[in-house]
């Protein structure tokens, strides 16, 4: 096992759901600094870890997430592939960010490289909001999620995490005709959230399309007692031409609808991250098709992706040339089946150094 392997086999080894970075941010900071070659290595105030490779401008941020979702998976290891959780998503984004780093620095690489292994990824996206408060900025920046070794990801679709909760009174378990009860209220919003789904995508392509997913329901006190409460999680995806404030306004209504006047509700937004579609002209992207080029002797692949990342609150922020790059297969990213192939990990390690040498030197 290589060292850029072992690096990836180590960071594998932890598990690290979000809000439980803390031993592997510990590790990556003293691997950069005392393995890969990073003149600095700091735990910033979110629990990022902030690698500096000083040198001149233009500079580069390559930034990766540490967190996984949650649901522990056995790690092995064997000749063609790694097993685990978070290798799709995404340590092996990480790891070759951080492999590339250090490779670079060996071939004397003129330019400032930024490496940010960021917490909460998965969850409310902690770690890049903190880095751009923080105004940690570079020329460009490459944000690492799996789309394979060959292709390169110019956008995802927005997100939002909205709770409903549904009150009202509750009634003896025989006498259903004195009304819907709290559950029967958020199924029926939630059915009817579905069949618009169901409609869209009959119509769009899946990146143009708001799709929804019902994540969380609750509901009932008793057996033999109409639920007075219920409260449910769905997470909505959306393209760049339709705006939030549209699908804010539509659920309301589909809300206000299933509710009538003897059930109350409330529609919270957890969270809420912005689509963001990078320009096909951009300067990394003319990079990372030379260097796909070069290692893989193919042209790369301009993707779309129907979810959401970091790059996209970072991309929206600071208005600078941003891409996703990284290894694996994104079909296997948040199931039970993750694996990496090591040979595509070792390929786009070399991808990443090849395509930040060529945006440097022209």
């Amino acid at each position: 096992m290589n060292t850029y392997t072992k690096l990836l086999y180590e960071m594998i080894k932890l598990y690290t759901p979000s809000g439980r970075e803390e031993k592997i941010a510990q590790m990556l900071k003293e691997k950069m600094l005392n393995e890969f070659g990073a003149d600095q290595a700091y735990l910033d105030r979110a629990g990022n870890v902030i690698g500096v490779y000083d040198g001149i401008e233009p500079s580069i941020l390559l930034c990766g997430h540490m967190d996984t979702v949650p649901g522990e998976l056995p790690v092995k290891v064997d000749e063609e592939y790694i097993y685990g959780r978070g290798t799709v998503d995404a340590k092996s984004s990480l790891a070759a960010f951080i492999s590339a780093a250090s490779e670079l620095r060996k071939a004397s690489f003129r330019n400032k490289v930024i490496v940010a292994a960021v917490v909460d990824e998965e969850d409310t996206g902690k770690g890049v909001k903190t880095i751009i408060e923080d105004n940690l900025r570079a020329s460009y920046a490459i944000f690492g999620e799996p789309s394979s070794a060959t292709n390169i990801v110019i956008g995802y679709r927005g997100g939002a995490r909205f709770r409903f909760e549904f009150r009202t009174e509750s009634y003896h378990a025989s006498s259903v005709w004195l009304g819907k009860s709290a559950v029967e209220a958020a199924i029926e919003v939630w059915e009817n959230i579905r069949k618009y789904n169901e409609e869209a995508l009959s119509r769009e392509k899946k990146f143009d399309t708001v799709t929804a997913c019902l994540t969380k329901i609750s509901g009932g006190e008793t057996h033999n007692m109409s639920p007075s409460y219920c409260e449910m999680v769905v997470d909505i995806r959306f393209p760049p031409k339709i705006g939030y404030e549209y699908i804010l306004e539509q659920l309301n209504s589909i809300v206000s609808k299933a509710c009538g006047q003897k059930i109350e509700y409330k529609i919270i937004v957890e969270d809420y991250t912005p689509p963001y579609v990078a320009s096909t002209k951009n300067e990394l992207v003319e990079a990372f098709k030379y260097a796909v080029k070069k290692v893989k002797g193919m042209e790369a692949q301009l993707t779309r992706k129907t979810g959401s990342g970091d790059m996209n609150i970072y991309g929206s922020r600071m208005k600078i040339p941003t891409i996703t790059y990284g290894p694996g297969d994104p079909k296997l990213a948040h199931t039970p089946h993750e694996k990496i192939s090591i040979g595509e990990y070792m390929e786009s390690i070399k991808i990443v150094k090849e395509a930040l040498q060529y945006i440097t030197q022209k």
